[in-house]
């Protein structure tokens, strides 16, 4: 059996970063030989002060995507809570156009209850919110491959919608939902997704695949089909002595120990970060999301194209 192919990513933080930081930073990206860059869905800072300048992700995307001409881009994820599902579909059969073919379709059920109380939105249970994302996934799929589009649910519904152009990839862009919720997240993702994303350690992944496995075929459907991706930090410099000192500073700031935080980090010198990531391999991950902190600073990002995306290819 060929050896399956390893994808790198890079998660693009918004926050305190202007247009042209961005586009510099996508820009280098696809100069490096990363496969995509993926962008978080929030109106303003989760991690940084909520002050700080945040562009919406939607627009972002659309004008990005002209700033560049082979790099894959979506959103990682986007929140379902936020946008009416039919508008979504129509709004990424648009940027699908406009990128000549390139975007990912990321989708979730949002999380952030402080956001969605500022901007006006319900922030309904956990349980309601999944429900809402599956329906959300029925009407984006029914919107990129009918004539019209009609879905009644009990949260979601369309009659007779329209959404012409379709996306140029066919059937439409591949779907990624990202979570760990065993009983219904993952279901949808058996159900729906292309992708699957999410951000545990090695023995977390062994348990989250068995039990994706068991929802595929539960509903008949091949796990093989859907990708399996890894998302979150990495630290990586040349030299051990240049970990330790990056390790240090962020214990404490986070008032932890350093061992704690390796636990669903990747860290290390290139042959490490390279180890680590043949450990997640093992267990099926395929696609691998990092991100590297400031998007104005692009020395781990190179680091890690030339030594360990190289050392995959």
């Amino acid at each position: 059996m060929a050896e399956a192919t390893i994808r790198f990513s890079i998660q693009t933080p918004l926050e305190g970063a202007s247009f042209a930081i961005l586009a510099r930073h996508w820009q280098a990206a696809e100069r490096l030989g990363y496969d995509s860059v993926w962008l978080d869905d929030h109106f303003y800072g989760v991690v940084t002060p909520p002050s700080d300048d945040a562009l919406e992700c939607w627009t972002l995307m659309a004008a990005l995507a002209r700033e560049t001409t082979s790099l894959r881009f979506g959103t990682l994820v986007a929140c379902n809570g936020y946008r009416p599902p039919a508008v979504v579909a129509k709004m990424a059969a648009s940027v699908d156009h406009i990128s000549n073919g390139r975007l990912e379709f990321g989708l979730g059920a949002g999380w952030y209850e402080q956001e969605f109380t500022a901007y006006g939105y319900d922030f309904p249970p956990i349980g309601v919110r999944l429900r809402q994302l599956d329906e959300a996934l029925h009407i984006c799929r029914r919107m990129w491959t009918e004539e019209k589009a009609t879905y009644t649910g009990k949260y979601h519904c369309v009659r007779d919608a329209w959404c012409n152009p379709k996306p140029l990839q066919k059937p439409y862009p591949p779907i990624m939902v990202g979570g760990g919720g065993e009983r219904v997240l993952l279901r949808i993702v058996a159900t729906h997704a292309d992708r699957w994303n999410f951000g545990g350690s090695v023995a977390d992944f062994r348990h989250k695949l068995a039990v994706l496995e068991a929802h595929c075929r539960e509903i008949g459907r091949d796990p093989r089909t859907i990708e399996k991706s890894w998302f979150g930090n990495v630290i990586i410099e040349a030299d051990e002595e240049r970990v330790q000192r990056r390790l240090a500073k962020r214990a404490a700031r986070a008032g932890a120990a350093a061992d704690p935080l390796d636990q669903r980090t990747i860290v290390g010198t290139p042959a490490g970060v390279i180890a680590r990531i043949r450990e997640y391999v093992a267990t099926g991950v395929t696609h691998f999301i990092a991100m590297f902190g400031r998007v104005d600073r692009l020395d781990s990002t190179e680091l890690f194209a030339r030594e360990v995306i190289a050392a995959f290819r």
